[in-house]
């Protein structure tokens, strides 16, 4: 029985092999190592460049730009920013999307020991 990233691999790469247009990865590194989090990372670019549809879902944003050709930020259930280039833009700038919060604010929190809130 496949654990860890093993099951998350072999779930895209049955995705793959049944050619499925739209592959749904929800949290697909949570709770792994480095080593399975990298091999899942790699099975996610080898389907997105095999020309198969990937939505990532992710709290790891800098798993999120290894992957992604396009991000799309949601908060509270509503998108607040769609089609942002990850070639054309970096973590801090969609961290601040993301909380909708200043550099200074998301500083303050992290030092004051809160999560940033967004």
């Amino acid at each position: 029985e496949p654990i860890g990233g093993e099951r998350q691999a072999v779930a895209i790469a049955r995705a793959m092999h049944f050619d499925s247009d739209l592959i749904i990865l929800d949290e697909p590194t949570n709770n792994l190592g480095v080593a399975e989090t990298q091999g899942v990372l790699s099975f996610v670019r080898s389907a997105r460049d095999s020309g198969h549809s990937c939505i990532f879902i992710a709290h790891n944003i800098h798993h999120v730009f290894q992957v992604v050709d396009r991000i799309v930020v949601m908060r509270r259930g509503k998108v607040v920013a769609d089609d942002i280039d990850p070639k054309n833009t970096n973590v801090a700038e969609v961290e601040r999307i993301i909380t909708g919060m200043s550099d200074k604010e998301i500083h303050d929190a992290i030092v004051q020991g809160k999560q940033p809130q967004g």
